[in-house]
């Protein structure tokens, strides 16, 4: 038998809870570092991505281009991000993590890999598994949704 509506409800509501206590925990993990977590999640889309323009980063994220830009303008002032020649576009830059920016976010993520081995012991392996498999599927529904333009319904 399917989920019900309300079951998925429950699923959506627990996700933005968590949502913004990951984005607490990363804000407290990244303070001392002068960032917060929409600062880290740019320098990791460009350690996952390699360089990349700020529109594809806003859309990948979901978020705006001047989310991003603001963003990348602050990780930019702290030498983090260098700015490259986009010969397919010469009014949209690429972005790319700089020597420093690398370094640092690789710290970020030593600090993270302390919280996340932490918190691994609450669960077993397929129980982990399973929620990703369930994730993944939401995703996938959503962006169905948005391309199918039902989200006003």
């Amino acid at each position: 038998m399917p989920p019900s509506a309300t079951s998925l409800e429950r699923l959506t509501i627990e996700l933005r809870a968590c949502f913004n206590r990951l984005k607490a925990v990363s804000d407290a993990l990244c303070a001392d570092l002068g960032l917060n977590a929409s600062m880290r999640a740019v320098l990791e889309a460009l350690d996952h991505g390699g360089e990349q323009q700020v529109p594809d980063i806003a859309r990948a994220r979901g978020v705006s281009r001047q989310h991003i830009q603001v963003n990348m303008d602050a990780l930019m002032a702290l030498c983090l991000v260098e700015v490259r020649d986009n010969p397919a576009h010469r009014r949209s830059p690429l972005y790319a993590l700089s020597n420093r920016g690398k370094t640092l976010f690789g710290q970020i993520r030593q600090r993270e890999a302390a919280v996340f081995a932490r918190l691994a012991a609450r669960f077993d392996e397929p129980e982990l598994a399973a929620t990703c498999t369930t994730l993944e599927a939401l995703k996938s529904g959503l962006d169905a949704e948005l391309e199918g333009g039902h989200s006003n319904a």
